[in-house]
């Protein structure tokens, strides 16, 4: 599909298209964070743009707000509309502002291709903010790569970048060249959170359990090499499909086997139903759980069965630090407690200030072309979560890695362990693949 190169402003009267001049008038002036992202930015681009001219950028954000991953696509979506927003009220960029455009996947990957080419053809988006599952990002994938419009994705994923883990490539790089990623890869996971679960809680035995597509079969592959190499065992492996509610069965294999530790790799209401469940038949009391997944928006969901779960993240709500104290606080004060910060909407805010950082710093910005090429650079951003950075030869971004235990009366995982800034390159993300 050709992308049209003559860029229009969208129609104020789209649905869709969220009008945010409308929205300062009611709000108080919050400042943007993180010390190179109060920058400014804006607008439409015409005709291809002029990056410094009297038209600006529009942003798209492609989230689940309805369907089986709502519970963790809401806060994504609400996360990086605070930050255009509060880019937008530090002055934008070159004194106008980001045209924020927004669509529900639905948690349909068949939805997220027609929205994604709806933001790319219809709204001229310059970049999309989208996508939790692989399974989505993988079915979107295409449209972004053939219309040349960079997608970022911030979520945590399975890797395999340029070379196969497992049986296929996941991102050749051909398509590397249009992704931006800012989750965490099993190197910034898994590698050093395998062996701390194995010698901090004693356990040998491992019963894994996950939703059947790429990123948990995956992440799975990885596991269990790292279980092999601590002297561990994995007594048996499950896949479940994506909205799956009925645990009795399977929760009945995890029984019989008896292992130290259930490991799952399962989302959104696939997992809080899981969790409730096996609380109920007093399966999370009987052996550890854990996984990599669990945000506090899925925890809290599941209630008190979540109490005691471990979780390895870059992010957690609890981090002491003033950028962390901002995002939480203006994210509180515009949407309230309905929906709770967690590690994939922290990396959807500060995504949009990388972005934004980077064009800034860059000369002549006038495109999504021109938005690719500016994020190939090495730009370090004290995010909420600490001081994060730009692999420009992967397209990824250097973490920081933790891991915590949830507790149910704060509502928060209590964090127990911090290994510091990780890169990308290793295992699943073949270093230098674009250089």
């Amino acid at each position: 599909m050709a992308r049209n190169t003559g860029r229009q402003c969208p129609s104020d009267s789209d649905k869709n298209t969220k009008s945010l001049s409308n929205k300062f008038t009611r709000r108080k002036f919050v400042q943007a964070t993180g010390a190179s992202a109060a920058v400014s930015m804006a607008g439409c681009l015409g005709n291809g743009g002029n990056g410094g001219g009297s038209s600006g950028f529009t942003f798209g954000a492609l989230f689940a707000t309805s369907g089986s991953v709502e519970v963790i696509g809401q806060p994504m979506m609400n996360s990086v509309e605070l930050a255009v927003d509060q880019i937008n009220a530090d002055g934008g960029i070159n004194g106008e502002e980001i045209n924020l455009v927004k669509r529900d996947n639905g948690s349909d990957p068949a939805t997220g291709i027609e929205e994604s080419r709806s933001l790319i053809n219809d709204e001229n988006a310059d970049i999309v903010f989208g996508a939790y599952t692989s399974a989505m990002r993988d079915a979107i994938t295409e449209t972004f790569v053939t219309n040349e419009v960079p997608l970022w994705y911030p979520t945590l994923y399975e890797g395999s970048v340029c070379e196969a883990i497992g049986e296929d490539i996941v991102v050749p790089r051909e398509n590397l060249q249009w992704l931006f990623f800012n989750g965490a890869v099993p190197k910034q996971q898994i590698s050093p959170y395998v062996p701390w679960l194995m010698d901090n809680l004693d356990v040998e035995s491992f019963y894994l359990i996950g939703n059947d597509y790429i990123w948990p079969r995956t992440t799975n592959t990885i596991l269990k090499d790292f279980i092999d190499e601590n002297d561990g065992e994995v007594l048996d492996e499950n896949y479940v499909p994506l909205g799956f509610t009925d645990w009795g069965s399977e929760l009945q294999d995890i029984r019989d086997a008896d292992p130290d530790i259930v490991y799952f790799t399962t989302v959104g209401d696939t997992q809080v139903s899981m969790i409730r469940q096996a609380a109920e038949l007093g399966l999370t009391d009987e052996m550890e759980w854990a996984g990599n997944i669990m945000s506090e928006q899925e925890a809290r969901a599941a209630g008190d069965g979540a109490d005691g779960i471990y979780n390895s993240a870059p992010y957690f709500i609890n981090i002491d630090s003033e950028e962390n104290d901002q995002y939480i606080g203006s994210y509180r004060d515009e949407y309230g407690d309905d929906t709770t910060p967690n590690f994939v909407s922290e990396a959807a805010y500060w995504g949009v200030q990388m972005t934004v950082q980077a064009i800034e710093e860059a000369d002549d910005v006038s495109g999504p072309t021109d938005i690719r090429d500016a994020l190939e650079s090495d730009i370090t951003l004290q995010a909420p979560q600490g001081e994060v950075q730009m692999d420009p030869g992967t397209h990824h971004c250097a973490l920081q890695s933790r891991v915590g235990e949830y507790n149910a009366d704060s509502e928060q995982f209590e964090i127990l362990e911090e290994f510091g800034q990780i890169e990308p390159s290793g295992i699943s993300v073949q270093a230098n693949c674009l250089e």
